[in-house]
């Protein structure tokens, strides 16, 4: 059966994509083996790096920090509490993950994932090409000594220019949309153009097309794959039980094991906790520890 074609704009830096987590986890459990999915980097944080120094990382994180407790008031997910600095960049990370997808799809969402995890569990993100190669490093998916040749390579830059001009090429749907909710996925200003918020999915089937963008409910998505193709939600994949779950993925917060799980889940009782500041994660056992600032790692 032909599958649904998902395209996802996103950026490791959106808090919005980061409170999505759960929802895109559901979908991918349920129906993953029914889609047919591309991650597309849009390159939210152009370069704030100058040579006068102007702007400082470290000074910006509160404010951030503050910003994205107002979104986590939406979503559920983590926000850094103790934000050790603000991402100065997004084409980095970007960079990173395009050269992981060219290893496998799954290096390239395992190394999104944790540049995530970097920022919104544990405080410290990896925006810069050394931290990145540092944590992937952690990453079991990634081969990190090809990572660190091929991130460099004209390969991955074309493929970053291509993500980044299609994200840049928002469709009708969200050009003329008039969304006034926090998180609208109305298309955005870029410079002289408009782009895509993050996240948005594109749903593309034999039955039609549908975009779901910005903050939204668990029911868009849902709709979008039935208007993509009829009948591709039936027979869903059973929930996972928290042992699955966390033998699926290496890190869950509360809000996925809640929303994956159900309500009154907890946490299989050999799964490493994580206080973020405000909350909890849980990590597998066998899930290695962040490469956090202080330690380094030899690559090659």
């Amino acid at each position: 059966m032909e599958p649904v074609e998902v395209t996802e704009f996103t950026d490791p830096w959106c808090s919005w994509a980061w409170g999505t987590e759960p929802k895109l986890r559901r979908l991918r459990w349920r129906w993953g083996d029914r889609c047919a999915w591309r991650i597309v980097m849009g390159d939210l944080v152009a370069d704030r790096r100058t040579p006068d120094g102007a702007f400082d990382p470290v000074r910006a994180a509160p404010k951030t920090a503050e910003h994205w407790q107002h979104v986590h008031e939406h979503t559920g997910m983590p926000w850094p509490v103790h934000l050790r600095w603000t991402p100065s960049l997004s084409a980095d990370a970007a960079h990173a993950v395009k050269a992981a997808q060219l290893q496998s799809d799954m290096a390239g969402r395992a190394l999104l994932r944790a540049l995530r995890e970097s920022c919104f569990v544990h405080g410290a993100p990896a925006d810069t090409r050394e931290r990145i190669l540092g944590l992937a490093a952690t990453v079991d998916a990634v081969d990190v000594a090809r990572l660190a040749v091929e991130v460099s390579s004209s390969i991955v830059e074309e493929a970053f220019r291509a993500d980044r001009s299609e994200t840049r090429q928002p469709n009708d749907y969200v050009l003329h949309l008039q969304e006034t909710h926090e998180g609208k996925g109305n298309a955005k200003r870029a410079g002289d153009d408009w782009r895509y918020v993050f996240p948005t999915l594109l749903f593309s089937g034999p039955d039609g097309e549908a975009t779901v963008p910005g903050w939204q409910p668990w029911e868009s998505y849902v709709e979008a794959m039935e208007t993509a193709r009829h009948g591709s939600t039936r027979d869903p994949r059973p929930d996972p039980t928290p042992t699955e779950a966390l033998t699926e993925w290496p890190l869950l917060t509360e809000r996925e094991l809640s929303f994956l799980c159900g309500p009154s889940a907890t946490a299989p009782p050999d799964a490493r906790t994580i206080d973020w500041g405000a909350g909890f994660a849980y990590a597998r056992t066998d899930a290695p520890e962040p490469l956090l600032p202080g330690r380094s790692i030899e690559v090659g």
